[in-house]
C-alpha cells in the first residue's frame, strides 16, 4: 500500500470512530435536555503548533478539553501562528455562514452564528492580540452582532461585515514574516479547519440524518475559509507549488457535496469521514513540500 493510501485508510478509520462517538455524545445531549450546540470547539491538531501533545478537544486521536480555538491553551495564540491563525479562521467561519443565512432570510440561524464568534472564541484570543501588537476587532465584531440582532437593512449589515472582515485581517497580518510567505505553514491552518470541520460535521449529521442544523452549518463555513486560503495562495505562491496547490483546491472542492444548501435537508448521503479524508490528503500534500 502506498504511503498516500495508507494516511487516507487511517483518516477514514478515525472519521467513522468520531462519527460513532458522534451519535453517542447527540443521544446524551438529547437525553439531558442539553442545548443544540456543544462545546467541542477545540479540535484542531495541537501536534501542528510545535508542542507534540496530539489534538485538543474531541478531534482524531483524543486530547483533553473541548471547544472551537485554543480553549484553556489561549497562550499558546500568543507564540503560535498556525494556532492564532486557526483561532481567526474558526471564527470568519461563523461569520461567513452567518452572512449566508443572513441573506437567505434564516435570521434566527444568523443570530446564533454571529454571536458564537464573540462568546467561544474571541475572549481566548485577547491575550495573543495584545502581544501580537493588534488592537483587536471586539467593536466591529459587536457592530455586526448587533445590526443582525435588531433586524437593521441588508445594507447595513453588510457594511457592517466589511468592516469586520478587513479588521480581521488586520488581525492575521500579526504574524512573523516567514509564516506570511509559507505556504507549509498555511497550509497547516487549512488542515486544521477542514478536521475541525470534520468534528463539527460528524455531530451535525449521524447516521445519514440531520442531527445538528447548527454544526452542519459550522462545517460549512470553515470550509469555506480553507478555499478562500487556499485561493489566495494560488494567487501569490511560487510557481514551484502551483501543482500542490491544484491538487489541494481539487479535494476541497469535493466536499461541495456535504452541503446542499445552507439551510440542511433532513437527510444526508454524506458524513465526516469525507472531510478527514481530505484533511489526510492536504497533509500528505504538505509533506511532499519539505
Amino acid at each position: 500500500m502506498t504511503t498516500a493510501a495508507m494516511v487516507s485508510t487511517l483518516a477514514l478509520t478515525a472519521g467513522q470512530q468520531k462519527s460513532a462517538e458522534a451519535a453517542e455524545e447527540q443521544d446524551v445531549l438529547k437525553s439531558s435536555g442539553a442545548g443544540a450546540h456543544s462545546d467541542h470547539a477545540r479540535s484542531f491538531d495541537l501536534a501542528w503548533f510545535g508542542g507534540g501533545e496530539g489534538e485538543g478537544g474531541e478531534g482524531e486521536g483524543g486530547g483533553e478539553g473541548e471547544g472551537e480555538g485554543a480553549g484553556s491553551d489561549s497562550a499558546r495564540l500568543e507564540t503560535d501562528d498556525v494556532a492564532y491563525l486557526t483561532q481567526l479562521g474558526l471564527m470568519r467561519g461563523h461569520l461567513l455562514v452567518g452572512l449566508e443565512l443572513f441573506r437567505a432570510g434564516a435570521i434566527d440561524h444568523a443570530k446564533t452564528h454571529m454571536k458564537h464568534p464573540s462568546a467561544e472564541l474571541y475572549a481566548d484570543a485577547v491575550a495573543a492580540f495584545k502581544a501580537r501588537g493588534s488592537e483587536g476587532f471586539a467593536d466591529e465584531l459587536e457592530a455586526l452582532a448587533v445590526a443582525i440582532e435588531q433586524d437593521k437593512e441588508a445594507d447595513i449589515v453588510e457594511a457592517a461585515y466589511a468592516a469586520l472582515t478587513e479588521a480581521i485581517s488586520k488581525s492575521e497580518s500579526k504574524i512573523a514574516e516567514t509564516t506570511k510567505s509559507s505556504v507549509e505553514e498555511k497550509l497547516k491552518v487549512v488542515v486544521n479547519l477542514v478536521r475541525t470541520a470534520g468534528d463539527e460535521y460528524a455531530i451535525g449529521v449521524v447516521d445519514g440524518k440531520l442531527a445538528n442544523a447548527h454544526e452542519y452549518q459550522d462545517a460549512y463555513g470553515f470550509t469555506e475559509v480553507a478555499k478562500t486560503i487556499v485561493a489566495d495562495l494560488q494567487t501569490s505562491a511560487d510557481p514551484g507549488v502551483a501543482d500542490t496547490l491544484t491538487e489541494v483546491a481539487a479535494s476541497l472542492n469535493e466536499l461541495d457535496v456535504a452541503w446542499p444548501g445552507v439551510m440542511p435537508p433532513e437527510t444526508l448521503e454524506t458524513d465526516a469521514t469525507l472531510l478527514y479524508g481530505v484533511a489526510a490528503r492536504i497533509e500528505f500534500a504538505i509533506a511532499g513540500l519539505k
